[in-house]
């Protein structure tokens, strides 16, 4: 990717004009010139700059005392403030305790994932998408990544593999093709539509609990379960999880992918970044996560991080962003955990 490419696409990212990208750039080299500063050294100077540059960050002020984490009971602290037009701005905080990313104000109805514009156009607290149909190749090569990687940390063979937001079905077309039998469970009933037309896969339009209660899923059958985006969605993490682990074989693994809290992003980037929107209720850490794992009867036997649009390329080294992928601190966080065989 040429630098210019990398300039849009990061603009893109961050919902900014794409010269004010240019001229951060610009004055992040003339702050550190020589490109070997330290590491913590690049890291001040990024957050710094920032601060001076960003065009979402909005004061804290006249907001809400802090509140109990709905994970760990510590406190949640009021962190972010991100500009929404003609509207209160998003308030976002973070758990002293866990980590947990909480959005405290702002938040838009769930409704929206069940609307065919969901999967056709970004809305302007970018919720949704822009081109997914179009990247069906890129969702169906990160999607056997995604896999390749449960397959590696899982003790049992994965035959079967149930999918909740399976969307327009990429992912699971990827299991299919490493032969896998698959089931897809998504509310929105434009995204089942486009499955049964691109890949012919019959899709439960609905919750996971709709499916369990119209006894369209099996439970205590499946070998994997993926859960790609859609945690920080639901009002109800927990509840989420317990049923989840209802669905899973003793022995079978559950996959999620969400949103990091712990990315060096979003300390960086503050009220800027990327996962901070209108409809992601939480944002995730590893040890949120693990809580909420464990109360549900699963245990966490792998995580990792991965961040494919890589925004802070040419500030960090190749060597030091796939270190922060290994220590949990790029933008998107993956773990996988295993149902107790008994």
């Amino acid at each position: 990717m040429t630098e210019e490419q990398h300039s849009a696409l990061a603009a893109r990212t961050l919902s900014l004009e794409e010269p004010r990208w240019r001229q951060f750039r610009a004055a992040f080299a003339h702050r550190c010139p020589l490109g070997t500063e330290s590491f913590a050294q690049r890291v001040r100077v990024l957050t710094e700059l920032w601060q001076t540059f960003s065009p979402h960050a909005s004061p804290l002020e006249k907001i809400s005392p802090e509140s109990d984490c709905p994970v760990c009971d510590a406190t949640v602290q009021p962190i972010a403030a991100r500009r929404k037009h003609n509207q209160a701005p998003l308030i976002y905080g973070a758990c002293r305790g866990c980590g947990l990313g909480v959005l405290l104000q702002g938040g838009i109805a769930g409704t929206i994932y069940q609307q065919a514009s969901y999967y056709q156009h970004r809305d302007a607290g970018n919720a949704g998408y822009e081109r997914y149909l179009a990247e069906r190749a890129y969702r169906e090569a990160k999607g056997r990544r995604l896999l390749q990687w449960m397959v590696n940390h899982a003790q049992r063979k994965l035959t079967t593999l149930l999918e909740i937001g399976s969307g327009f079905g990429f992912t699971r077309a990827a299991a299919e093709q490493l032969g896998m039998v698959t089931a897809g469970v998504d509310v929105n009933p434009f995204a089942a539509r486009m499955a049964a037309a691109i890949y012919g896969q019959m899709t439960f339009t609905g919750t996971l609990a709709d499916a369990s209660a119209a006894t369209a899923i099996e439970p205590h059958h499946w070998d994997a379960m993926l859960y790609l985006f859609v945690l920080e969605h639901l009002p109800t993490p927990q509840e989420e999880l317990f049923l989840a682990a209802q669905m899973l074989a003793p022995g079978g693994v559950l996959a999620l992918v969400v949103p990091n809290m712990q990315a060096l992003e979003r300390e960086i980037f503050g009220a800027s970044y990327r996962s901070f929107r209108h409809d992601h209720l939480w944002l995730f850490s590893v040890p949120s996560l693990q809580l909420l794992l464990e109360r549900a009867g699963l245990t966490l036997i792998a995580a990792a991080s991965e961040c494919n649009i890589r925004l802070l390329s040419g500030f960090l080294t190749e060597q030091e962003l796939n270190q922060l992928e290994l220590d949990c601190r790029a933008a998107d966080l993956l773990v996988l955990a295993e149902r107790k065989s008994s």
